[in-house]
C-alpha cells in the first residue's frame, strides 16, 4: 500500500497537490511576494512550486541542461500561483461548491492504493510526509479551477463540424492509428474476496447493467481496479494481438458501446466494454469526429483561458514584491515597474 500511495502521490503532485519535500521542510522566511485581492502567495509557495517542477524536469534532464529549463520554466510559477487564485476566488464569486467531488477524488485515492477507509488513507498519506489539510484543500483548489474554467471558458469555445472536418484533411496523418480497441473494464477481485464471492458480484454487476444501469455507476459499485484511468473504467487502448485469447475472443463479439459477459481470468472477473474499434492507417473522418473536435477544443482552449484571466486581471488588486513579474499579466513588465513604484 505504501508503495502505491508514493506513486499517487507523485502523480497528484504534478496536477498541483504534493507532499512536502525535503526543500520544503527547510526552514526559510516565508515573505509574501504576491497579493491577489485577499489572498496572498509566499514565498514558500513558490519554492514548493519550483521543487516540484524541478523533479518534473528531473526525470528527462541532467546538469546545465537540467538547471536551464528550471530556470525558463520558473519564469511561469509566479503567473500560475496567480492564476489559481484568480480561478479559486472567481469561483467563490459564482457560489460554486465542490465538496461532494472532493469526497469523491478522496474515496477514488483511496480505492487506488487499497486502504481500508479514509482514516487509513489520512495516516499513511501523514506518515509520507503529507499535510492532509493542505492535500485536500489542493484538490478542492483543482476542483474549482476546473468548474470555473469549464463555465466561464469552455461554454465559449464552439467547434463546428464544418471546422473540424477541415482540420482533419490537413492532419490526417495525426489521426492514423494501429488496429486495436480502446476498452473499459469492470474487474471483480478475488484476491479481496472469496472465488465465489467474487464470481457472484460479478454476475451482479453484470445482471444490472443488462437491467439498463448506467456502466459509470457499475464502476464504481463493482469494480476493484486501482489501474483505471477514469472513474468510468477506462483502460486504454489496446492493439491487435496484445489480448489474452478469451478477452480477444468476447471483444470480437461486440459492437462499440456493448459489453462482455463476466470473463475468468487469474485475478477474478473482468467485464469489457468496448469504447472504440480502430482499424489500421488513417481511419475515415467520421470514425475520429469526436477526437479531432477535442483536439480543436484543447488547442483553442489555452488562448481563450489566457485572455480570460488577463480579463480577471484587470478586474483584480494585485502586488508584486520587488524583483518579481506576472508573466500572464498583459504587458509583464509594465506589471513589475507598477508593482515596484508602490
Amino acid at each position: 500500500m505504501k508503495k502505491k500511495l508514493l506513486v499517487t502521490l507523485c502523480i497528484l503532485a504534478a496536477m498541483g497537490a504534493s507532499a512536502t519535500p525535503a526543500v520544503a521542510r527547510r526552514k526559510v522566511i516565508d515573505r509574501i511576494i504576491a497579493r491577489v485581492n485577499n489572498e496572498i502567495v509566499t514565498q514558500r509557495q513558490f519554492e514548493r512550486e519550483q521543487e516540484k517542477l524541478r523533479r518534473e524536469l528531473a526525470r528527462a534532464y541532467v546538469g546545465d541542461d537540467l538547471q536551464a529549463r528550471v530556470r525558463e520554466g520558473s519564469k511561469d510559477l509566479l503567473r500560475d500561483l496567480i492564476d489559481r487564485a484568480l480561478m479559486v476566488q472567481k469561483a467563490k464569486d459564482l457560489d460554486i461548491s465542490v465538496e461532494t467531488d472532493v469526497v469523491k477524488r478522496l474515496d477514488e485515492i483511496r480505492k487506488s492504493v487499497n486502504a481500508a477507509s479514509l482514516e487509513d488513507l489520512q495516516k499513511e498519506a501523514e506518515k509520507n510526509g503529507l499535510n492532509w489539510e493542505d492535500f485536500k484543500d489542493e484538490i478542492r483548489r483543482g476542483l474549482l479551477m476546473r468548474e470555473v474554467m469549464g463555465r466561464e471558458v469552455g461554454r465559449t469555445i464552439v467547434v463546428s463540424r464544418e471546422d473540424a472536418r477541415k482540420y482533419f484533411e490537413a492532419h490526417k496523418e495525426d489521426f492514423s492509428s494501429p488496429e486495436g480497441v480502446a476498452l473499459a473494464q469492470i474487474l471483480v477481485s478475488n484476491e479481496k474476496r472469496k472465488p465465489e464471492e467474487a464470481e457472484k458480484r460479478a454476475k451482479e454487476a453484470h445482471e444490472e447493467l443488462t437491467a439498463g444501469q448506467k456502466w459509470s455507476e457499475m464502476v464504481k459499485k463493482y469494480s476493484d481496479d486501482a489501474g483505471t484511468v477514469d472513474e468510468a473504467g477506462y483502460i486504454g487502448f489496446m492493439k491487435s494481438g496484445t489480448l489474452a485469447g478469451p478477452l480477444n475472443d468476447a471483444i470480437a463479439k461486440l459492437d462499440v458501446g456493448e459489453y462482455s459477459d463476466p470473463i475468468p481470468i487469474k485475478s477474478g472477473y473482468i467485464i469489457l466494454k468496448l469504447l472504440d474499434r480502430r482499424h489500421a492507417g488513417i481511419p475515415k473522418f467520421e470514425e475520429v469526429e469526436s477526437r479531432v473536435s477535442e483536439t480543436i477544443y484543447s488547442q483553442k482552449m489555452q488562448p481563450a483561458l489566457r485572455k480570460y484571466l488577463i480579463t480577471l486581471r484587470k478586474e483584480s488588486y494585485i502586488f508584486l514584491a520587488p524583483g518579481y513579474v506576472d508573466s500572464g499579466a498583459e504587458r509583464p513588465s509594465e506589471a513589475a515597474e507598477t508593482a515596484r513604484g508602490q
